[in-house]
């Protein structure tokens, strides 16, 4: 095809349709290769060198509810599986959250190497739930023409339970460790300090149920078993419980939450344990990126529409890789135990909240994370799978 189409990462550059039945023909004459592919327990697709869908084997057709490989020829991977970035730029491969996607780096990977396997953590732009897959892909010619055999494996299970398992562990056997320190120098200090001592540890308990809680919520809430429940909340009364409840931590480590001066007291009904955990998580975030005197805001607007929006920021800057993975499920700057947080985020905002979460982060105004919600929420949420606006602008060049 002629001219140079816009890409931030893979070639844009997609065959002709004409060009695309013939190279299926090319495919589906293989009687032999068919027969082999269709037996394989796991997805299968052959794309040409464009990365477009070919033929895709009865597995790939189960799993993505299709009658026909019709219904996906020409599609790339992300398009097929309906990945939320495969609709940006010039499709699938071709925006910068693609230059981290395990899927797309498989497939320039293996025309070098002739094969190479690598994951990736899609999110549904419909349904907002996360796949992890494994994606093997290998360069191989067939009637003398250039294909990639892309087999996928779903470990989303896998990768979940792991995760979750981890993060529990990690998260809770922490805060264990903090009970049992108190409890063993409670009884050594003077009387007059034990209250001090009581209060830390009640804290300790009461950090101990969230975590459990918040686990719990997750779980439900990813298995689709998780209800809204709609209340009514005064948000500047929000707001101040939530720094109650984190700014005895943060004061340990002598850092401040303030409520920016332009916030205001407005009542709008949603699910109030989400939000919490939400905003909670925001803050926590801002507050592990901050060295030790730093000061991070948190404020509340309301535009003219009616939405609610929730803003955290903190002076410290994202790497733009990092930024280009920041909602991943899985993916965490601090370790393998962590991981979890802005991905439950964006997952509850957009799937239960009807609302939207977005970020900026440069030199100019630091790192804000802002939360976009509805100021009435219902107690059935995306009946039809809409994607809400984003909340903020990303604020950064295209690539």
């Amino acid at each position: 095809m002629g001219g140079s189409l816009l890409t931030c990462f893979a070639s844009a550059e997609r065959a002709s349709q004409d060009e695309l039945i013939r190279q299926h023909k090319v495919i589906i004459k293989n009687h032999d290769l068919i027969v082999f592919l269709d037996g394989i327990v796991s997805m299968v697709t052959v794309l040409n060198v464009h990365r477009q869908v070919v033929f895709a084997n009865k597995q790939t057709l189960a799993a993505l509810a299709l009658a026909d490989v019709r219904q996906v020829l020409g599609q790339r991977l992300g398009e097929a599986f309906g990945c939320e970035h495969a609709d940006e730029i010039n499709g699938c491969g071709t925006s910068p959250h693609c230059s981290v996607c395990g899927a797309v780096r498989t497939q320039l990977n293996c025309k070098r190497n002739s094969e190479s396997i690598d994951e990736c953590s899609l999110t549904n732009a419909t349904s907002k739930m996360t796949l992890d897959l494994r994606i093997h892909s290998t360069f191989t010619s067939i009637s003398g023409e250039d294909f990639i055999i892309c087999s996928v494996f779903d470990i989303s299970s896998e990768k979940r339970r792991g995760v979750m398992e981890r993060i529990f562990f990690h998260d809770i056997l922490n805060t264990i460790n903090g009970i049992n320190g108190i409890a063993q120098v409670i009884s050594k200090v003077n009387p007059d300090r034990q209250n001090l001592y009581l209060l830390h540890l009640k804290h300790m308990l009461q950090l101990l149920v969230e975590e459990i809680d918040s686990h719990r919520i997750l779980t439900l809430a990813e298995k689709n078993d998780y209800v809204v429940t709609p209340h009514e909340i005064h948000s500047m009364a929000f707001l101040i419980e939530i720094i109650e409840n984190l700014g005895k931590a943060a004061a340990l480590e002598r850092k401040d939450i303030r409520i920016t001066s332009d916030s205001r007291d407005y009542v709008f009904v949603s699910d109030t344990i989400l939000l919490s955990r939400v905003i909670i998580n925001m803050v926590k975030n801002a507050l592990e990126a901050e060295p030790e005197g730093a000061a991070i805001e948190i404020g509340i607007r309301k535009d003219d529409e009616g939405s609610i929006y929730f803003h955290v920021k903190n002076d410290s800057v994202m790497d733009r890789k990092v930024q280009l993975q920041i909602f991943n499920r899985s993916f965490s700057t601090k370790s393998k135990d962590r991981g979890i947080g802005t991905y439950s985020m964006k997952f509850l905002t957009e799937k239960y909240l009807n609302g939207s979460i977005d970020f900026i982060s440069n030199q100019e105004t630091g790192t804000v994370f802002a939360v976009k919600i509805p100021v009435f929420i219902e107690k059935t949420v995306h009946p039809d799978g809409d994607v809400p606006e984003a909340a903020v602008p990303v604020g950064a060049e295209a690539c």
